[in-house]
């Protein structure tokens, strides 16, 4: 759904409401925004505005980071794994990553609210959006576990079983490590809220409250990605192919070499390059009510308001990957020996050539939330005032990306999305620096 979209559908209905109100288009008309102000009361307290108001608001606010997961299989026993250089040498081998290296990071945003008031009815609009939160942490010497199962051979190998001699005889579990990854987690979120708003008398202390009905639509979007490499490793090329196969390789940066070089690097590891990116996305839709008081000291507003919506959220989760994209596919159990060009290698997957997947579910989740507001304003002119002020919005039951990946080599399948971790809370505050129009 688009928010651009959206938002100036909302916007056209609000304005189209406001002006059927005849008393409503002639204040639009007569607004005078540059009027000095006049704290004149005539003997009373200040009343409140009334007509049409807007506000933008400048935002910066975090957004809770997700629950500390492992990149990897969890395993408190981790994985008994060769590590040479003699077939007899293993070692235990764990998640060397996990992502407690992202945070609750702040980034800006903006806020647009509007409506129009009169006497003790209105409507009110109000669309947010923040800018993406992208956290990238490049990192080195990366190892990972995963849950390698049988791949369904005759032979009863696991995926990442190979051989650890140079004359292909003794077959041990690999490890799994990276030279270079780069890890990154990516926050969208907006929405939207259109209410009906009725405000009280005038209350003794010269405050008033406003009551608010409506809906609410939030969308919160989050990918976490992996980009894994292997070691580069220089090979010295002669002719063109190998095996019939051209032979472009890499340089030394990682960028790929013309067919011609005699002088190449290769990425070199049992995995090597992996990537995958994992998606969520809640779309959350549901009834709103609301609360807000407000009181005059002269040129200064103090209010304070709070929101709790009950949603829907239409969860859509999607996984895309490639695991092993620089693997050999004429080596291994997976190819017939008798075919031209097998060679089995070394420290390469029997059961494993490079394989792309994709993995997606739908899930539907009950998703309460609670906002809460405090401003104070300084009002410049008859209808505009400055201020700044503190927002905080609590969500729960939204799925994060980082804790949906099953880390899993299956029989029928590599990786997969772990549906029933879908349940995280979300905690989105912080400041907020307004100009307002006749509120």
């Amino acid at each position: 759904m688009s928010y651009q979209r959206v938002t100036g559908s909302l916007i056209a209905l609000v304005i189209a409401l406001s002006t059927a109100v005849p008393a409503q288009a002639q204040g639009l008309r007569d607004m005078q925004l540059f009027a000095p102000y006049n704290e004149t009361t005539y003997g009373g307290m200040k009343k409140a505005n009334e007509g049409f108001f807007f506000g933008f608001d400048t935002l910066v606010w975090s957004i809770s980071a997700p629950d500390t997961t492992t990149i990897g299989k969890y395993s408190e026993q981790g994985r008994v794994v060769w590590y040479g250089p003699n077939p007899e040498d293993t070692a235990t081998q764990n998640n060397s990553h996990d992502t407690s290296i992202f945070t609750a990071e702040f980034v800006t945003g903006q806020r647009y609210e509007g409506g129009f008031i009169h006497g003790h009815q209105g409507l009110l609009f109000s669309a947010w959006r923040l800018n993406p939160q992208d956290q990238q942490i490049p990192t080195t010497h990366m190892t990972m576990v995963f849950d390698d199962q049988e791949w369904g051979g005759p032979l009863d190998f696991l995926h990442l079983d190979g051989y650890v001699d140079e004359l292909n005889t003794i077959i041990r579990p690999l490890p799994v490590s990276f030279a270079t990854a780069d890890i990154r987690n990516r926050v969208e979120t907006w929405g939207l809220e259109l209410m009906y708003m009725l405000r009280t008398n005038q209350m003794h202390s010269g405050g008033y409250f406003e009551f608010f009905g409506g809906a609410r639509y939030l969308e919160f979007n989050e990918r976490f990605s992996l980009e894994a490499y292997g070691n580069l490793v220089p090979v010295t090329i002669a002719g063109e192919t190998v095996d019939g196969v051209v032979i472009i390789g890499y340089d030394e940066e990682g960028v790929p070499n013309e067919p011609d070089e005699d002088q190449i690097f290769l990425y070199v590891g049992s995995l090597a390059n992996s990537f995958w990116y994992q998606d969520a996305d809640n779309r959350i839709v549901g009834p709103q009510i609301g609360a807000r008081w407000f009181k005059n000291y002269g040129r200064w507003t103090l209010s304070t308001e709070g929101r709790f919506f009950a949603g829907y959220n239409a969860q859509s989760l999607r996984q895309t990957g490639t695991i092993g994209s620089e693997l050999n596919p004429n080596t291994g159990l997976l190819n017939e020996p008798s075919l031209p060009g097998h060679v089995p290698e070394a420290n390469v997957p029997l059961a494993l050539e490079a394989t792309s997947f994709v993995h997606t579910q739908h899930r539907n989740e009950f998703t309460p939330g609670i906002e809460m507001r405090l401003n104070l304003e300084w009002q410049w002119t008859r209808n505009i005032s400055f201020g700044a002020g503190w927002s905080g919005l609590w969500m729960d039951n939204i799925a994060r990306s980082s804790n949906l990946i099953d880390y899993r080599f299956g029989t029928s399948s590599l990786m997969g999305i772990l549906g029933e971790n879908n349940r995280q809370d979300v905690f989105i505050q912080g400041a907020n620096f307004r100009v307002q129009l006749n509120r």
